[in-house]
């Protein structure tokens, strides 16, 4: 049998055993699938580590009822192993599940909820320095998910948020170079929130897509490619604010 199957028929044993039982010895479990206990017991403490299982000293090992946490820490993990751990290839992602909390924030619109996004959004207005900037855009992409209201989307919003961090602060670094991202960057997400205060569902998503347009526009060019100037990117912000205002 081989590691990785093995993993996968103890995940199955676990999941029929249901949280809080003991599983079998390590020996017997062994015996009776035969395989060594060396194999078993690597798959074992993986599972431990990950939260599935729990030794309780010398009563034995227990299946363990996960809370979400556990599951957006073992994701963050895994995420930040693997290839997605570049803010590039976690773009679609990241685009995806604000797409979806920006038309649920906009449906809901609750008014508590949507303080806290025109709080970031004044405080971007009025920051003078890029870190006061940074914070509050990030504190935006927090209070958006509180406000969509919607469990799933805010627990991958939890599990996902290292990577969001990453890809904000990549943003962040290239402000400095380029200072007219500072006023596109607030025009963006002042037309988010307008959509969501106004109940605009196809407005708060054309909105929130057109933020992600823009930010590849803030990327550092990849080989062989010219970076925009500040004079292209200052051009792309009034043009987005006149749009705003229309």
């Amino acid at each position: 049998m081989g590691q990785d199957e093995l993993l996968e028929r103890l995940l199955a044993f676990i999941s029929e055993l249901g949280p809080d039982q003991r599983i079998p010895a390590e020996r017997q479990l062994g015996d009776e699938w035969g395989v060594s206990r060396g194999a078993l017991r690597h798959r074992l403490r993986l599972l431990e580590a990950m939260g599935v299982l729990e030794r309780r000293g010398s009563a034995g090992t227990f299946t363990k009822t996960l809370q979400p946490s556990d599951v957006a820490t073992i994701l963050r993990v895994g995420l930040n192993a693997s290839e997605l751990a570049d803010p590039a290839s976690f773009r679609p992602i990241r685009a995806a599940l604000e797409i979806e909390a920006s038309l649920l924030a906009a449906r809901n619109a609750a008014p508590v909820p949507v303080a806290y996004i025109e709080e970031a959004v004044l405080a971007m207005e009025a920051a003078d320095d890029l870190q006061t900037m940074y914070e509050a855009d990030l504190d935006f992409h927090r209070a958006l998910f509180k406000a969509c209201g919607d469990p799933g989307l805010q627990f991958f919003y939890a599990a996902l948020q290292d990577l969001v961090v990453k890809s904000v602060s990549e943003r962040r670094i290239r402000m400095y170079t380029l200072a007219a991202d500072v006023e596109l960057m607030r025009t963006l997400h002042r037309n988010i929130l307008v959509a969501i205060q106004s109940h605009d569902e196809d407005a708060a998503v054309a909105a929130m897509r057109d933020h992600f347009d823009r930010i590849d526009l803030l990327r550092p060019a990849s080989a062989g490619q010219s970076r925009e100037t500040d004079q292209d990117l200052a051009a792309l912000a009034i043009d987005t604010e006149a749009a705003s205002i229309g």
